[in-house]
């Protein structure tokens, strides 16, 4: 597993590992259109869901490509009307206390993610064709940063580029 200090590992259906960090963003309202502060990741416009601020720069209902290697607060929010790879579709924080493990850390972000995927997309992602990833803290982030959030994410099949939500896609 590729992972480095201060940062979060990501495995992927099936296996593949990338790594990014946390940080902190806002976004600011404007006119009914999510607009994005200086220095601050483009929501998308038709989101209903945010995170609060303070909390990462990639939000439930934000789009991404490829994370990659890619620090967490350097990879750029597409807006999910246009093409796109990933979308954030849920979030949770792990319990306070000391770091669980990578094991631990990785089987609470796969549970919490998979079940939220059956809400998200209507079916389960076992029976799917649908892809899954999610960040989840290591040992590193969760003493240095206090970073506790498992974020989930959703990919066309093979990693498809899409353009909107794949939220109901019942496949």
């Amino acid at each position: 597993m590729r992972s480095g200090q201060g940062r979060r590992a990501s495995p992927r259906r099936p296996g593949r590992t990338a790594s990014v960090a946390g940080a902190v963003a806002a976004t600011a309202l404007i006119a009914g259109c999510t607009m994005p502060a200086p220095d601050e990741p483009e929501r998308r416009s038709d989101s209903v869901e945010t995170a609060p601020a303070g909390t990462s720069p990639i939000a439930v209902g934000d789009c991404i490509d490829d994370p990659g290697m890619t620090p967490r607060a350097d990879i750029p929010v597409i807006p999910c009307n246009e093409q796109h790879v990933f979308e954030a579709f849920s979030t949770t924080d792990m319990p306070d206390g000391e770091y669980p493990g990578l094991g631990e850390a990785t089987a609470a972000a796969a549970d919490f993610c998979a079940a939220e995927f059956r809400t998200f997309v209507g079916v389960d992602h076992d029976a799917s064709v649908l892809e899954l990833l999610y960040f989840y803290p290591v040992e590193e982030s969760w003493n240095a940063e206090g970073d506790r959030e498992i974020l989930c994410f959703v990919a066309e099949e093979g990693e498809t580029p899409v353009t909107g939500t794949l939220q109901d896609a019942a496949r």
